[in-house]
């Protein structure tokens, strides 16, 4: 399973995501320019929203199409839209397009390697592999934001946007040598009625509330750290990321043994006491120990979920399903940006906060009851 295209795939993983989560401070950009928490919440949501209309777009050919000049075309568009922040001065227009450009080239990133994952994995290591494979865009959590919180504060924003030029440079370069396996016949597209539906609820359900966590945290973090005192915010990522590829190395194997849902729920209620915490923050050592239960539930709940997936994906409909299950995380998360955003700015972020973890709570009942 650890070929040398895994292990191509997971660099070139590491250092596209390394590029997309350095733009978690991007926020902070907003706010030195006038930009208020509604538009804050309003650019950062446009990444999502062109997630989700290009996964709708492209899924149909998702299981004919080859991967490698789908990830290069997405890799590529991370590599303009670098260079065009470059160049930017003050907030405007211009901000909503190259965010909403951002989610097209993730979209199509995104859904090509999960896909990928299915070819090179053994049905009976899947969990395990996309837990291994996601280590790459985990590591990327802890030192994008770090390094970048570093080259913010020693030589600014310039010099920021072009260090996510030059990771998104590399990037490129990795995937284009990389050799991907070449596919099989193509599948016969089929319809995926009611019925799959039905039973694919509840892994829409677990992905839709894992990106609604995930933006929450993300994007509002930085501001809100600011807000209440908090001079610092990469440790938090930084014990973010090695509690959940703690899990991953030492638990990987946990969910193909359990099974993914006996995994899945623990982890939605990790994920939503986390939340509920942020609004009783008040010190570095909360936002630590509000780390290691988000990271450890993120560790167990996206293998899980996604392995899930690609089990009840069928033959010639695995594109169409996967694709659905990112759309899915993909809204979750512009809702999440989008709508804690003005909700912050009605109510503060505490409330918010508090609004948003019994939310992510009653969905883990709701996963619960239909699993």
């Amino acid at each position: 399973m650890y070929t040398k295209p895994f292990v191509l795939a997971a660099l070139a993983n590491f250092l596209f995501y390394s590029n997309l989560n350095a733009y978690t401070l991007l926020p902070l950009y907003i706010h030195a320019l006038g930009g208020r928490e509604g538009q804050i919440g309003s650019i950062m949501a446009l990444y999502s929203v062109a997630a989700i209309l290009c996964q709708a777009g492209v899924a149909p050919f998702l299981d004919r199409w080859s991967r490698k000049p789908v990830i290069l075309v997405g890799v590529g568009i991370l590599m303009v839209v670098s260079m065009a922040f470059t160049l930017t001065t003050r907030l405007g227009w211009h901000f909503h397009l190259l965010r909403f450009l951002q989610g097209v080239a993730v979209s199509l990133f995104l859904t090509s390697n999960l896909t990928l994952i299915a070819d090179l994995a053994p049905s009976h290591r899947r969990a395990e592999a996309v837990g291994i494979f996601g280590v790459s865009g985990l590591v990327s959590i802890a030192l994008a934001p770090a390094i970048g919180e570093m080259v913010l504060h020693g030589w600014g924003f310039r010099a920021f946007f072009v260090a996510t030029v030059l990771v998104a440079v590399g990037a490129l370069a990795v995937c284009v040598s990389t050799a991907m396996p070449a596919m099989s016949a193509p599948e016969t597209s089929r319809r995926l009625g009611f019925g799959f539906w039905r039973t694919f609820s509840p892994i829409l359900t677990a992905a839709l509330l894992f990106g609604l966590a995930s933006s929450i945290v993300f994007v509002f973090l930085p501001p809100f750290a600011g807000a209440v005192g908090l001079p610092r915010i990469g440790p938090f990522f930084l014990l973010y990321t090695a509690a959940a590829i703690a899990v991953r190395l030492l638990g990987g194997q946990l969910a193909d043994r359990l099974g993914r849902q006996q995994v899945i729920l623990p982890s939605l209620v990790g994920l939503a006491t986390g939340v509920l915490l942020f609004s009783v923050l008040h010190s570095t050592w909360l936002l630590l120990v509000i780390a290691v239960i988000n990271g450890t539930s993120h560790g167990f709940l996206y293998p899980a979920a996604s392995a899930l997936a690609f089990d009840r994906a069928p033959s010639g409909g695995r594109g169409k399903a996967l694709a659905a299950y990112n759309m899915a995380s993909l809204s979750g998360g512009a809702v999440g940006a989008a709508g804690f955003g003005w909700l912050a700015e009605l109510v503060g972020y505490r409330a918010a906060f508090l609004m948003a973890g019994l939310i992510l709570m009653s969905g883990a009942l709701f996963f619960w009851r239909k699993r």
